[in-house]
């Protein structure tokens, strides 16, 4: 059992050592108007002020170009399925027009509101939807540990000023 402790010890302070060392990449800024996407458990709802991650659209429909229409491959690249996970229940892709001001970037260790590459910084706090990020404005495919897609963070209320649409992931996946 020590063995196993000192094991772990020894993997956690390699980890802590290589992430202190760690660098965000450059992300590109997204253009001036653009679509973004909220992927979520049908069920789920939130609030006017609830801070929604979202993705472009762009990059989701390319991923799944790139990787096939598979719902539980998109949803490990989203950082919102595990490694072993299947999908067992249903999930919705909700789509809106968004001005890059109304957006914000989760990155940490910048403080909120400073530039991080093009965005300010988002506030502390999880977005509805962020289940594993890499902490520099991206997804963590969960499949891999790698990064996914850029990420962004908006309002509700922000995302649906100009309207939204809503579908089933499964037809989104078949439209890409």
């Amino acid at each position: 059992m020590a063995l196993f402790c000192a094991l772990l010890l020894a993997l956690g302070l390699a980890h802590a050592q290589e992430s202190e060392g760690a660098v965000c990449p450059d992300l590109a800024a997204p253009p001036d108007d653009l679509q973004v996407a909220w992927v979520s458990p049908v069920r789920r709802r939130v609030r006017a002020h609830s801070a929604l991650a979202v993705v472009r659209v762009a990059d989701l429909r390319a991923l799944i170009r790139a990787q096939g229409p598979d719902p539980t491959r998109t949803l490990q690249t989203l950082g919102l399925r595990g490694p072993h996970a299947e999908v067992r229940r249903r999930w919705k892709v909700t789509i809106f027009d968004v001005e890059v001001g109304q957006l914000c970037r989760p990155v940490e260790d910048v403080p909120e509101g400073e530039d991080a590459d093009g965005l300010p910084a988002c506030g502390g706090g999880r977005a509805t939807g962020a289940r594993r990020v890499t902490g520099c404005g991206q997804t963590l495919d969960r499949a891999t540990g790698l990064p996914g897609l850029d990420q962004f963070q908006i309002t509700w209320r922000e995302a649906s000023r100009q309207g939204f649409c809503v579908m089933p992931l499964e037809r989104f996946l078949g439209g890409a």
